[in-house]
């Protein structure tokens, strides 16, 4: 079964508005409304056992359209120093940073500055043959047939011209829109590409063009001034526990593909800014939710099928225990944000999805 939704949010910025009047508290519940909401206890319950077992730390928000049906923090932050995680923890987001690349080349698309259609060869005439056919399409599609191309860690030392270099130098797994496989390094050109046409470094373009505009204050890039440090929540569970990605140079290992952080209130405004088409003029037909191919949307959300229900998510993961998931089922105007700082072995850096699958969504879905 493949469903196919015209995607909208009626005014998901009241929610962030109300999730300010509860700032200083852990928890939020309003009162819940129509029939699949009445399991929010049952989620409550079953995620408050996962966190007590040992499962995760972090934040988790669901909404139903302007209403809040649950948030809640879990855990620590800081483990050492005993400071809790807040419903404003600011967490690492991993490959949800891809939204905010995809976004910078839509609004490009829409400013006519670019065309999808266009190629890698139009911007890097040197490419080979094969690689210079590839669409800024196919880029954003993870169709493009790139490999990864660094080996060692998000975090290896290169600067812009020697991830390029790498990039246009690898052969492909597969033609050009032959098959599908998740591709960091085009998105890492697809950053580059912003550069070449923006005038401005990636970093720039999207804090003048994206987060600024849209209100998105704790929502940055590693190392951004503006992040308040004593929001930050270490992570727990990867190969560096009890320490932050925050503090890691940004490198063109990472840049267009990760290395960004946020709040779980900034996501749902960033849903919401995406799902009502502000980042484009008001006459644009783009769109960020324009089915692509079986699995992938334009703004890199993937869709699956679940209980039968059409599914749009983003998810991302680090090696420093920071897992980050985005899903939104449109047939009934739900939004489940997860965004954790901890995992134990149950899981590991699958521990976003797993505790969705396992223990929101058949619950959420559910009549009974």
């Amino acid at each position: 079964m493949k469903t196919i939704y015209l995607l909208t949010l009626s005014a998901l910025t009241f929610i962030v508005s109300a999730c300010a009047d509860a700032q200083n508290y852990r928890t939020s519940k309003p009162p819940l409304v129509e029939t699949k909401e009445k399991n929010i206890d049952k989620i409550t319950n079953e995620l408050q056992k996962e966190h007590l077992l040992g499962t995760f730390d972090g934040l988790i928000t669901i909404s139903k359209g302007n209403s809040i049906l649950f948030k809640h923090a879990y855990g620590f932050a800081d483990r050492k120093d005993r400071r809790e995680n807040t419903t404003e923890t600011i967490i690492d987001i991993g490959s949800i940073a891809k939204t905010f690349t995809a976004a910078s080349i839509l609004q490009l698309a829409a400013q006519d500055k670019l065309k999808l259609t266009n190629t890698i060869g139009d911007y890097y005439p040197s490419a080979s043959e094969k690689v210079a056919s590839i669409t800024i399409e196919q880029l954003l599609t993870h169709s493009s047939g790139m490999d990864n191309f660094h080996n060692d860690s998000d975090f290896e030392l290169m600067n812009k011209s020697e991830a390029v270099d790498r990039i246009l130098s690898m052969p492909l797994i597969f033609n050009a829109g032959a098959k599908i496989a998740y591709s960091n390094a085009a998105y890492t050109l697809l950053a580059s590409v912003v550069e070449q046409i923006s005038g401005q470094t990636f970093k720039e373009y999207v804090i003048d063009n994206l987060i600024v505009p849209f209100g998105l204050s704790n929502t940055g890039f590693y190392g951004d001034p503006h992040i308040k440090s004593d929001r930050l929540a270490l992570g727990y569970g990867g190969e560096r526990p009890g320490k932050t990605t925050f503090e890691r140079e940004l490198t063109w290992a990472l840049i267009g593909a990760g290395g960004m952080v946020s709040s779980i209130d900034d996501l749902v405004l960033w849903f919401s800014v995406l799902s009502q088409g502000k980042i484009f003029p008001e006459n644009s037909s783009i769109s960020v939710f324009k089915v692509v191919n079986e699995r992938w949307l334009l703004g890199s959300f993937s869709q699956f099928e679940f209980l039968e229900t059409s599914v749009i998510q983003m998810g991302g993961s680090t090696d420093y225990g920071y897992t980050a998931l985005i899903q939104y089922i449109a047939e009934d105007d739900l939004l489940v944000v997860l965004l954790l700082n901890g995992h134990d072995q149950k899981y590991k850096n699958a521990t976003h999805h797993k505790l969705s699958r396992n223990h929101i969504l058949p619950l959420l879905l559910s009549d009974n």
